[in-house]
């Protein structure tokens, strides 16, 4: 049974199989060349009439056989299609056991593809160098270079110039790969042409000096300003005029630029009394140098001044009334056997002056001062300086040699008016000259560096005012006319060192031994003014001080570098000796202590686009001359200052963390850090009041200070909208001690900033800026029932339009809101208009400027620092208008 039933299925599928077999038809063909020479590798379709869907298929071999097998009961009309790459397409209809036999002639035929549009990206990266390409961020209303680096991605650029890759300021500025500018870089940003930059390019972890590159490891970036073909074989720049009302305004500008391989030059000049400070364009932005020089005492640090409100947080065009020269020149030639020659040259005559009301309180423990002043201030100054370096720089051998010169010639005027009309004039000069000599050189396996630093600074200070005050203090109160006090300070110093660098694998140390030395003289004299006859006031009143320092140091450091972890750690250690004495005071010490200085640093690369740093540093020395003047000063008309204590003594401890992120095919970056900070001192000042007259004494007693910061930046540029965004935030807690009226006082201060940037192309025609922060500073003290807080914010919004290719129409508004808890709030509008309409073809265009159009008068903004609540009113410049014609070239 079994057997029938297996046969009976064998016969089933034997017949499905044979009537199957009768329906499917096969054609065959050939394929050619209009030759006649046979085409492999065709494809030969079967469809339906009119129909896309593939019945079957089949290829060409290599004699231009084809055959295909398909299911032949259908009645419909058959196409059979031909294709090849590089010939054109053929059909032939057919019916189902009409032909089984076909043939096909292509013909050639040129490929035409479908247009492909390229999309790079506006910033790519190439080992440790990430471009920018300028034209992607460039808007037609953007001038200088500066206007385009401000809205990169990643960089930043803060209201004095500095600009800061990632949350660190730069090291170097460089103009197709030279450096002509050192660290006054804020020429070549406002002055360069937007239109002249091809690309801007950030070197990450930059080294200056080339003998180091593989070294010494560097955790700061560069920029390098790579121009465009046309604008480095020639004399470019711009040249400006304008004049407007009211009063009666002008500004004028000339600045020829050239960037060849064999020579560079930036030269300037401007003037304008339009509020604009062209003066900051010559702002050095090197913080380790500034450091260095606060340390050896050539940074100008006035002793006394005229009493005058700080300035405003915002732009100085909107409250500086000025007329102002400023000149540079700037030179680099490159000089034969890889040695280059560097010529800086400033002038300034800039004579400014302010209006000004201010209310000060300084809350005290058992009662509150207020001071009230409407202050009339002017200054004229007058200021020339110049460097000269001598500098080579190849992978063997690097020599820098600079000679500074400076000459400051500054006056300043004040009339206050409190309880009654106070004048005030300073004579404020200034001069120094150094000289700063480096060299390093490769010996066998070290590298050795010697480096010697001389300098001599003076700087003499004469505030007098009238009329004669505080005669019970000072005169057993006797009225005379006025008060005279004159400051004069002569510094010299010198540094010299030797060193030796070696690196064997992923380890390097250098050592490091030199000495320096220190030379001062303090004079200070108050007196008394009677009939223009000068009268000196007791000996408590004077100063004459001599000031030697001796250091013997030694900096040893070590490092681990690897392409993941790079640690470094540092012993210096030095010897301090200080002398000094004053005459009238018949003092005389000397002091003498050992110092070690350790530190700590760590980057750990935690992927390509991560890393985290951490930093910790411990630091003790001596304090200054200016903490031992034993009589006293009247460093303002209201300030009066003592310092008849020990010489001070100090120490800190420093921690720090941060991380770091950076994508250059996504254009975001981040970073974000942490840092803290206690310092100890052994004098505490004592804050006294007599009325307004403020007296600080210092006293030998432990001081603490602690100090906690949060901070961070976030940016990212989004291609297809081509809007870069950008947000900020920021916290500092920080507490002091100060002695106030015989009470120790502990303040807390708590200080909160938050903002966000936003700039974007809406389309060819539309661009838009914004920027808003927002700021809340607070203090309080264990005596104070409630805490003081000031709150301010702004907002800076513009809109540009360029209706066609001639006009840029740009309207500017701003908004400033302040808060503070013994002022009432306010709200301040400001609105700007331009209009710039360029011919054709022309090197010129024509821009009339609109400023202040809502004509607001007067600003207010509040400084908040332990105790101490400042608020001031300033005049601000009036409703004006400027004619502009500017010429490239």
């Amino acid at each position: 049974m079994k057997k029938s039933k297996i046969n009976s299925l064998i016969f089933f599928f034997g017949f499905f199989y044979s009537i199957s077999s009768l329906a499917q038809q096969t054609i065959s063909g050939k394929v050619f060349t209009d030759k006649q020479l046979p085409l492999s590798g065709t494809s030969v379709t079967l469809h339906k009439i009119n129909s896309s869907s593939i019945l079957a298929f089949a290829i060409s071999d290599k004699h231009g056989n084809f055959k295909i097998t398909y299911n032949g009961n259908t009645k419909d009309s058959l196409e059979l299609k031909a294709a090849l790459l590089g010939y054109g397409k053929q059909s032939i209809l057919f019916l189902p056991g009409q032909q089984q036999q076909f043939e096909f002639v292509l013909l050639p035929q040129a490929i035409t593809l479908p247009e492909v549009k390229a999309k790079t990206s506006p910033v790519w990266q190439r080992k440790d160098t990430i471009n920018y390409n300028t034209s992607e961020f460039k808007q037609q209303q953007d001038r200088v270079i500066g206007d385009i680096i401000a809205r990169l991605p990643g960089i930043e650029v803060s209201p004095n110039g500095q600009i800061k890759y990632n949350g660190k300021p730069i090291n170097k500025y460089y103009i197709e790969g030279l450096d002509l500018l050192e660290d006054k870089y804020g020429l070549a940003n406002n002055n360069i042409p937007a239109d002249a930059v091809e690309k801007v390019q950030v070197l990450e972890n930059h080294q200056p000096i080339r003998i180091l590159d593989s070294v010494s490891f560097s955790d700061r970036a560069a920029l390098n300003i790579k121009l465009k073909s046309s604008a480095k074989m020639r004399v470019i720049g711009r040249a400006k005029i304008g004049i407007g009302a009211s009063p009666l305004l002008s500004e004028i500008e000339a600045t020829p630029m050239l960037f060849k391989k064999k020579l560079q030059f930036i030269n300037t000049y401007k003037y304008n009394n339009t509020g604009l400070d062209n003066a900051r364009e010559l702002s050095s932005h090197n913080i380790f140098e500034y450091i260095n020089a606060i340390q050896n005492g050539t940074v100008k640090k006035d002793m006394v001044g005229v009493v005058q409100p700080s300035p405003p947080s915002f732009s100085p065009q909107r409250y500086l009334f000025n007329n102002a020269h400023v000149a540079s020149v700037n030179l680099l030639i490159p000089l034969k056997k890889d040695y280059q020659l560097r010529i800086n040259t400033s002038y300034i005559n800039d004579f400014q002056q302010q209006q000004s009301k201010v209310i000060t309180k300084v809350y005290l423990p058992s009662d509150t001062v207020t001071i009230r002043e409407q202050n009339d201030y002017n200054r004229n100054q007058n200021k020339v300086q110049t460097d000269i370096t001598l500098m080579a720089n190849t992978p063997k051998f690097y020599l820098k040699n600079n000679m500074q010169l400076q000459g400051w010639w500054q006056s300043e005027k004040s009339r206050v008016i409190n309880t009654g009309t106070i004048d005030q004039q300073l004579s404020n000069p200034y001069y120094s000259i150094a000289n700063d000599f480096k060299i390093l050189k490769t010996r066998t396996k070290i590298i050795l560096e010697v480096g010697s630093y001389i300098g001599y600074v003076s700087l003499p200070q004469n505030l007098t005012i009238w009329p004669g005050l505080y005669a019970n203090q000072l005169n057993n109160n006797i009225m005379y006319d006025g008060l005279y006090q004159k400051a004069e300070l002569q510094t010299f110093y010198t540094d010299n060192y030797i060193s030796i660098r070696k690196r064997k694998s992923k380890f390097g140390s250098q050592y490091k031994i030199g000495f320096n030395i220190q030379r001062q003289d303090l004079t200070t004299i108050l007196q008394t003014i009677q009939s223009n006859v000068h009268k000196s006031i007791a000996d408590t009143f004077q100063n004459s001080l001599k000031w030697n320092r001796y250091v013997l140091y030694a900096n040893n450091s070590w490092s681990y570098e690897t392409n993941k972890i790079r640690l470094s750690f540092s012993l210096p250690m030095n010897v301090t000796s200080i002398e000094y004495s004053d005459t009238g005071f018949k003092s005389n010490v000397t002091k003498k202590r050992l110092f070690v200085n350790p530190s700590l640093s760590l980057l750990y690369q935690i992927t390509s686009k991560w890393n985290i740093n951490a930093a910790a540093s411990f630091t003790k020395g001596f304090g200054d001359i200016n903490g031992i003047a034993s009589g006293y000063i009247l460093k303002t008309y209201r300030n009066l200052s003592n310092n008849n204590a020990p010489l001070a003594e100090t120490q800190s401890i420093n921690l720090s963390t941060g991380i770091t992120f950076r994508n250059p095919l996504k254009i975001i970056f981040f970073n974000s850090s942490v840092a803290y900070s206690r310092s100890k001192s052994n004098l505490l000042y004592r804050q006294l009041f007599n009325g307004s007259l403020e007296s600080l004494i210092a006293l030998l007693k432990d001081n603490y200070a602690n100090r906690f910061t949060f901070s961070g930046r976030f940016s990212k540029y989004v291609i297809d909208w081509k809007t870069s965004f950008g947000f900020n935030y920021g916290y500092t807690f920080g507490n002091q001690q100060q002695l106030q009226q015989n009470s120790l006082i502990t303040f807390s201060n708590k200080n909160y900033n938050g903002g966000i940037t936003i700039s974007s192309k809406l389309s060819g025609k539309l661009t838009t800026d914004y920027a808003a922060n927002y700021f809340t500073y607070s203090s309080a003290s264990q005596l104070q029932k409630i805490k003081n807080t000031i709150s301010s914010a702004n907002q800076h919004f513009s809109l540009n339009y360029f209706p066609t290719n001639k006009w840029v129409i740009r309207f500017i508004a701003e908004h400033y809101y302040f808060n503070s808890q013994f002022a009432s709030s306010a709200n301040y509008f400001f609105g700007d208009m331009n209009l710039r309409y360029k011919p054709k073809k022309s090197k010129i265009d024509y821009e009339l400027a609109l400023q202040n159009i809502f004509n607001t008068k007067y600003f207010r903004s509040a400084i908040l620092l332990n105790n101490i609540e400042t608020v001031a009113a300033y005049e601000l410049r009036p409703r004006q208008a400027l004619f502009k014609m500017s010429f490239s070239f």
